[in-house]
């Protein structure tokens, strides 16, 4: 697992953080009259902000899962070898 992955994991997240909260923002000034007319269009910004908060969300969940899978070599080292199999029992 390298750190150039882990930094974008975790910079997807935090981008999907902060459009959610973008996004609740928004919702929550749709009332006002500055935030109004770019909430009652034909796609709303807090829509938008929330599309590419699910798409960050999905690249995080991506890239960590693309970086969890174990790799045949660790999966065939963490088989117990043929001695330690006979202890057991």
């Amino acid at each position: 697992m390298s750190t150039a992955k882990r930094i974008w994991t975790a910079g997807f997240y935090w981008v999907g953080v902060a459009m959610t909260l973008a996004c609740f923002a928004l919702i929550l000034a749709g009332n006002t009259e500055l935030v109004w007319r770019f909430e009652h269009k034909g796609f709303p910004l807090s829509w938008a902000f929330a599309a590419a908060a699910v798409l960050a969300f999905l690249a995080a969940e991506f890239s960590h899962s693309a970086r969890s899978a174990p790799s045949k070599a660790e999966d065939r080292s963490s088989q117990l070898s043929p001695e330690l199999e006979a202890a057991e029992f």
